[in-house]
């Protein structure tokens, strides 16, 4: 069983608190290390260890104290009151050694699984302990000391001097249990209750004996002298004894109390879980969900500061979402902060708790060099020493990562806290899994709508320009006519060149009605979208301003689609336009491209879309942005956000329009201040 839980976390503690007293100089952490302890383990008083673990530590102490053995002064300080802790607590509780040393063999399995134990009482002030290891466990001399010095301890506890410890059978010296025979001298009160219980006969017998020989007479005189002994017997006892029920009594109310806050943990947890679960049952959003889970872990959890990661829809990166206890310089930071996913090579903590779904405990002050130089850099900026961090997953997806620790109270951070949050991010995945589906079910909902209404206007502007282009060609025409009539230097012939250039405008808008309406006429062919993308490049770096940075980043290879090159040429211009009038004060304009399959769960994220293999040209600036407001109207023919006389609102109904007769898809992702981006996604050729 070397590699069952055998012995309690609270054993291996009081060593290293007895080390750290006795011993400064030595290295615990290179201790623990040996032994593969951990120090949220050792701090975890539910928390059991090997007997492989044991062993190790015994052997690396006694290795690093030169042969030195403190097992047992280990046990006794166990025991004592500077080591107050489940074990010293429980064992005050009882009164009187012999009584504890007796329940013995009911509270052992408390703090060790590795044998029974049995006691019985032979006197007042002697106890005979038994123990037998299990038959399939291995245990050293060591552990057999360290139970004398527990033993003694006990005894020592209510204020009594060493015990004699007699060791008449040993499992290490051929027995087949270790048999200890506990003894110890009586107290004061006890040997004064003693006294006055024996002085009554005492003297009465006494007395009679010298009457019946001596004649000495009197007995008036030694009654009184007798009852007024009593008397003094009695109320020297009753004040020791109380003396020592007093410091049980305290005892018991520090345990009580220990109790008590123990309770309110785990009310609070199960308030905790109980909150997470009605969150869950809401029909909520993203953001209004996380605000329900992290108020109720700032609460009813107690932790001085709490974050949320979570991944984007590609589940490329980790961004922060949300959290407390968290300053603006620490806010500022983790708002900039992104964590790659895709590199299998990263070792940072978020990502490999996230990519591994398991609950960490991270400690920088121990092992900095194991993680990535963006996770310790923000650790220094979060003055973080030690933290929890705990995968949120549900059914098997990894949607984010939750971390805990607590900066300022410095309270340990132990095993039924990984536990807790273990138990307790399913429920958080479950609740934004849950949160999600309604987001894309309203989305997907959005997108119908908008399709249908993008879909009722491009028929009615496709067919208002078709009339009004045939009405333009029969306006043009007689206006041609009546140039040819009229003579040279005719003051009429200014008016009409004003018309037919009137006229051409209004052609060249209908012509823009009929790309958006998808009924103008196009001759697709197989082109290579990289090939049309840096045909561009030199008519693009004219038409944007010099204050703005323009990068073309194609692609390696090709990009092989069926497209008409004049209007993905259209696309292109009208997007680096609508770009540029976005930056007004100068930034960066990107194009780029790639390939990319559009899977099912893109397509259910997204609510539109086909599966299959598609090119992406993406536009990027770092413009003004747009609000979920405008973003709604943007496509629509003739909204523009431009000044009177600057745009009539049309180059981004006119893309949205030539995408969609390309069989494509158009997507804006924008916000407020942080730039717009536009994808265009065109089918490959097979």
């Amino acid at each position: 069983m070397s590699d069952q839980p055998l012995y309690n976390s609270k054993i291996i503690n009081n060593f290293v608190s007895l080390l750290k007293k006795k011993h400064p100089d030595v290295d615990v952490r290179e201790l623990l290390g040996y032994a593969e302890i951990t120090p949220y383990e050792l701090s975890d008083e539910g928390h059991w260890f090997t007997q492989k673990q044991v062993d190790c530590f015994h052997d690396k102490l006694s290795q690093l104290l030169g042969g030195e053995d403190l097992a047992r002064e280990g046990g006794r300080y166990a025991a004592s009151e500077e080591a107050l802790g489940v074990m010293a607590k429980y064992t005050f509780g009882l009164i009187g050694p012999a009584n504890t040393l007796v329940a013995i063999g009911k509270c052992a399995s408390n703090f060790t699984r590795s044998a029974v134990y049995q006691s019985r009482r032979i006197a007042e002030n002697k106890v005979e302990i038994t123990v037998t290891p299990h038959p399939d466990v291995e245990e050293k001399p060591f552990q057999c000391e360290n139970r004398i010095g527990f033993f003694e301890a006990i005894v020592q506890m209510f204020n009594y001097a060493i015990p004699a410890i007699e060791h008449p059978e040993c499992i290490f010296t051929g027995g087949s249990c270790c048999r200890y025979v506990v003894s110890w001298k009586k107290t004061w009160y006890g040997r004064v209750r003693l006294i006055r219980n024996l002085q009554v006969p005492v003297v009465v017998i006494l007395y009679v004996v010298l009457n019946h020989f001596y004649q000495v007479g009197h007995l008036a005189e030694t009654l009184i002298a007798l009852a007024f002994m009593q008397l003094g017997a009695s109320y020297l006892a009753e004040r020791l004894e109380k003396k020592e029920i007093l410091t049980t009594l305290v005892s018991l109310q520090e345990s009580t109390e220990q109790m008590v806050g123990q309770i309110g943990v785990n009310y609070n947890n199960a308030r905790m879980v109980n909150e997470v679960g009605q969150a869950l049952s809401k029909q909520s959003g993203i953001d209004e969900v996380l605000g329900n889970v992290i108020g109720a872990i700032e609460k009813r959890l107690g932790y001085d500061r709490c974050l949320i990661m979570l991944a984007d829809k590609r589940k490329s990166c980790l961004r922060f979402r949300t959290g407390f206890g968290i300053n603006d310089k620490q806010l500022n930071a983790l708002e900039r902060a992104s964590f790659d996913l895709t590199d299998p090579g990263a070792k940072g903590a978020f990502v490999t708790s996230f990519r591994e779904q398991r609950t960490m405990f991270v400690d920088f002050s121990q092992v900095k060099q194991l993680h990535s130089e963006q996770s310790v850099n923000l650790s220094e900026v979060l003055e973080a020493q030690s933290f929890i961090c705990c995968a949120i997953v549900y059914e098997g997806e990894s949607l984010g990562v939750l971390a805990v620790d607590n900066m300022k109270t410095q309270r340990p951070l132990t095993q039924s806290d990984m536990s807790l949050l273990t138990g307790l991010a399913p429920v958080i995945g479950m609740s934004l899994r849950n949160a999600m589906h309604l987001e894309r079910e309203r989305r997907m909902a959005e997108q119908i709508q908008q399709s249908q209404k993008m879909e009722a206007v491009g028929l009615l502007a496709g067919g208002i320009a078709h009339d009004f282009n045939n009405l333009l060609t029969g306006m043009i025409g007689y206006v041609s006519l009546a140039q040819l009539t009229l003579k040279e230097g005719d003051p009429a012939a200014s008016y009409l060149d004003q018309v037919v250039s009137a006229a051409d405008r209004a052609a060249d808008l209908t012509q823009r009605l009929l790309a958006f309406s998808r009924k103008q006429i196009n001759h697709p062919e197989p082109v290579d979208l990289n090939h049309i993308v840096n045909n561009l490049k030199k008519l693009l770096s004219r038409l944007v301003t010099a204050q703005i940075e323009l990068k073309v980043e194609p692609c390696e290879g090709v990009l092989p689609v069926v497209a008409d090159a004049g209007q993905i040429d259209q696309v292109v211009m009208n997007l680096v336009t609508n770009a540029r009038d976005a930056m007004p004060a100068g930034g960066t304009l990107t194009i780029t491209t790639e390939a990319m399959e559009l899977t099912e769960d893109w397509v259910e994220s997204h609510g539109y879309g086909s599966i299959g293999s598609y090119a992406v040209l993406s536009v990027t600036d770092t413009g003004t942005g747009m609000d979920e407001v405008t973003r709604a109207q943007v496509l629509e023919p003739f909204f523009t956000t431009k000044e009177v006389g600057k745009g009539i609102g049309l180059g981004l109904a006119i893309v949205y329009g030539i995408v969609k007769q390309h069989e494509g898809y158009l997507e804006i992702s924008s916000e407020p201040g942080a730039g717009t981006t536009f994808n265009v996604y065109l089918p490959l050729i097979s």
